[in-house]
């Protein structure tokens, strides 16, 4: 087995993947293009919109990619080929409105295209398991790879970042993924994403297909270094598998939006005080408290006193230090306990 030499983090254009950056968020419009250029644009302004990271499309040539023995398959996807013209337009309309271009190539040739355009990294599909002479293709290019293992298992995965290793691609991050639409959520497999991050020590992201957006940011939760959801205009497109689990323009808002929630609320692991809980110090905490009238010269005893909120007097946790001190002045029924209401040099 080759010696892992992978990085905890890389960077794409300048964006840090891993460790303790933000979720990197791509928004997968895939083919939900449908041919459409158009509809293509309008999937690069819904994910700018709700501010993901990346806007991604699958790019092929239906030939290349399946044999005349599935006629079926290719007359499914020949409808959802743009050439690659139109790649060439939306990545540059991309750029215009502010979101990072990046896509999938599903076999060599457009690969190479993709090389030609300059994307800065590849996204490789869980399609690809076994499939090592095009990941060794694609780790020669030089670019950052975002790989989903959907039909992988542990060997294969590592035989995955054996074959980086030996091309001296050292950028890579790995999707835990469920290639089925929809997804089940009981075998969405969340707890794989820290595994993975522990068994590999690269960054690990989720693509999900199920329906909804809550084990999307239950992954981040998790820890997810990377986030791909499906996008869509419309869910209800009939023959769509993608467009039954993919987010519509209000989804995509709330999921990311709600996704940097997530993040920010994970904070650092080490349990103190939050600088907004502080305000509340004051009337959550509890203080000693007059228990009927205390008169002047007395000697404050256990049963003189109570414990009440606020937290603006002598604490609980001092009441031994309390007891047995003199009153300098009297005090009210119910009346909260200070250590300026107290003698600090005598003791019963």
């Amino acid at each position: 087995m080759a010696e892992n030499v992978l990085k905890r983090s890389f960077e794409i254009e300048g964006r840090k993947i891993g460790e303790d950056a933000q979720c990197f968020i791509i928004a997968e419009a895939g083919v939900a293009h449908f041919g459409s250029l158009d509809i293509a644009r309008s999937l690069v302004d819904m994910a700018a919109e709700a501010k993901a990271d990346a806007v991604k499309f699958q790019v092929f040539k239906t030939d290349r990619l399946v044999s005349a023995g599935a006629p079926e398959w290719a007359a499914r996807l020949r409808p959802k080929e743009l050439p690659f013209s139109a790649f060439e337009e939306i990545k540059r309309y991309a750029e215009s409105v502010g979101i990072l271009f990046l896509a999938t190539a599903h076999e060599e040739y457009s690969a190479d295209f993709l090389q030609e355009l300059n994307i800065p990294a590849f996204k490789i599909g869980s399609g690809e398991v076994n499939n090592l002479p095009f990941l060794r293709h694609l780790a020669r290019k030089g670019k950052p790879l975002l790989i989903s293992t959907g039909l992988h298992d542990d060997t294969e995965i590592q035989g995955i970042l054996d074959v980086c290793h030996e091309e001296g691609c050292e950028d890579i991050a790995l999707f835990h993924c469920v290639t089925a639409y929809p997804t089940p959520y009981e075998e969405a497999n969340l707890r794989a994403i820290p595994a993975m991050q522990q068994r590999y020590k690269i960054p690990v992201g989720y693509s999900d297909h199920t329906v909804g957006y809550e084990v999307p940011l239950a992954a981040v939760a998790l820890g997810a270094k990377l986030l791909e959801k499906h996008i869509c205009l419309d869910k209800s497109i009939a023959g769509s598998q993608d467009c039954r689990v993919a987010c519509d323009r209000n989804d995509l808002l709330t999921l990311v939006d709600q996704a940097r929630h997530v993040e920010a609320a994970l904070g650092t692991g080490i349990k103190t005080v939050a600088e907004s809980a502080k305000r509340s110090l004051v009337w959550a905490r509890k203080s000693l408290v007059a228990r009927h009238q205390l008169r002047a010269g007395q000697h404050l005893a256990l049963d003189d006193v109570v414990i009440k909120r606020p937290g603006t007097g002598i604490r609980p946790d001092e009441m031994e230090r309390a007891i047995g001190k003199v009153l300098v002045c009297s005090l009210e029924c119910d009346e909260v306990i200070k250590w300026e209401h107290l003698k600090a040099d005598e003791t019963a």
